[in-house]
């Protein structure tokens, strides 16, 4: 029987904070990379917050073509991110290799330097449009855009069948 005073309640407790059970000390897993925000320049507003969207570096300048209208862009060697409105994942389900970073939150680099500023938006509007940028992403990579039937609980990461194979629908409009 496990009462406190045999001993047996603390040292199952100490068991499950080594193995991460309730009561674990928290923090970042080992192997995750550090996180750090992308942030705007202090002359932009971005009243509705912000997150981003990345690509590969090669695949950046095919979707910068494809837009009409950029807002603030940062990129290094490995990726370019697009500033979008805050939660402007709802709905959509971005395709791999892009990645949606909430709060704008991306992996630093080892040497501390993260990505750049490397456009400035024409106006003072620092977004790019989310669904513009959904679609001319979806079109360079060759995928169909798959559009969630379900925008308030459309999950955050992109959705692959039992076997792994990514899942598309057949629905939307692919241009």
């Amino acid at each position: 029987m496990l009462t406190p005073s045999s001993g047996l309640l603390a040292r199952g407790l100490r068991g499950l904070c080594r193995l991460g059970g309730p009561g674990a000390p928290r923090g970042k897993a080992p192997a995750e990379r550090p996180r750090e925000r992308l942030l705007l320049p202090s002359a932009l507003r971005a009243p509705l917050g912000y997150d981003a969207v990345g690509v590969d570096a090669g695949l950046g300048p095919r979707v910068r073509r494809g837009l009409r209208r950029t807002g603030c862009v940062f990129a290094d060697a490995e990726r370019w991110w697009w500033i979008v409105p805050a939660r402007a994942d709802a709905g959509l389900v971005w395709p791999e290799p892009a990645h949606y970073a909430p709060d704008a939150l991306v992996p630093a680099r080892a040497s501390g330097t993260g990505p750049c500023l490397a456009h400035w938006p024409e106006d003072d509007v620092p977004y790019t449009h989310p669904v513009m940028l959904y679609i001319v992403v979806c079109n360079a990579l060759g995928v169909r855009p798959d559009w969630s039937a379900d925008p308030v609980n459309a999950p955050a990461a992109h959705r692959r069948t039992a076997d792994g194979r990514q899942a598309l629908r057949a629905t939307g409009t692919y241009l």
